[in-house]
């Protein structure tokens, strides 16, 4: 009897040990759940498009390697009288400063696209600072003021890159629909993509010196206006005041 005692005893810790390990592998479970949806939470993302009740758009132009279709393209939007906003890498400035006085000029908005195109993911903060404001001073060099917007050079960046660029006082614009320009497709695959993926508050990608984009721009204008789009730059864009961003990069109103 004494030993049947025993026994049960034994077992009886055994089924405390286990359950306490049970318990322990649940919490655990749980903690890195919350640390998971933390991470989540705390992940910062660049403006990919902007929540808008207007039926608003802006066109952007990434300006890194040519730039033979820049007066063309300059004479294009100030027709269809469109504002549009260049992101110019310091490089480029440096070979057609002209092109950047036309810009300017004309009255569009100008963004910073670092100086080189060096991927800043895994690039030390100095050089990330030294790409920015090596390009900032040759624009305000040529215009006369700097740039308050940022393109992260082929849309690379982490949580890191963002808030180092934002604490530099830039906010930092992605996009939410892709022209694939560079790709040089046909230029009426150019507007249908265009056409099928805006919606309101829309960032539309384009890039300078692209082989289709100055044929495609057109159709693309004409389908967006009877689509009822109207054309903003994307600083008039962003909202004002406190803002918050879901998960797709949208920029919404913090709620009071």
């Amino acid at each position: 009897m004494q030993r049947f005692m025993v026994i049960r005893r034994r077992k009886s810790v055994w089924f405390l040990l286990g359950a306490a390990l049970y318990v322990l592998v649940i919490l655990l479970g749980l903690g890195n759940m919350v640390a998971s949806l933390a991470s989540v939470t705390d992940k910062e993302l660049p403006v990919y498009s902007v929540q808008r009740d207007e039926p608003l758009v802006a066109l952007t132009f990434n300006c890194a390697w040519e730039e033979n279709d820049i007066p063309q393209l300059l004479d294009l939007l100030e027709k269809e009288k469109i504002k549009a906003t260049f992101f110019l890498v310091g490089q480029w400035i440096e070979r057609y400063p002209d092109s950047v006085r036309q810009i300017a000029a004309a009255g569009h908005e100008i963004g910073n696209h670092s100086y080189s195109h060096v991927d800043f993911v895994g690039a030390g903060e100095d050089v990330i600072r030294q790409q920015m404001e090596k390009t900032d001073a040759l624009i305000q060099e040529l215009t006369g003021s700097a740039p308050t917007l940022a393109r992260v050079p082929s849309g690379s960046y982490d949580s890191r890159v963002i808030r180092l660029l934002r604490q530099q006082g830039y906010e930092v614009i992605q996009w939410d629909v892709d022209s694939v320009d560079w790709q040089r497709p046909p230029a009426d695959e150019i507007t249908e993509r265009i056409l099928n993926k805006v919606q309101n508050g829309s960032i539309v990608l384009f890039h300078s010196g692209a082989a289709t984009t100055l044929e495609a721009l057109p159709d693309v204008i004409a389908g967006l206006r009877e689509k009822g789009y109207r054309f903003t730059t994307v600083g008039e864009m962003l909202l004002k005041g406190e803002t918050v961003m879901d998960h797709t990069g949208r920029q919404m109103p913090a709620e009071s």
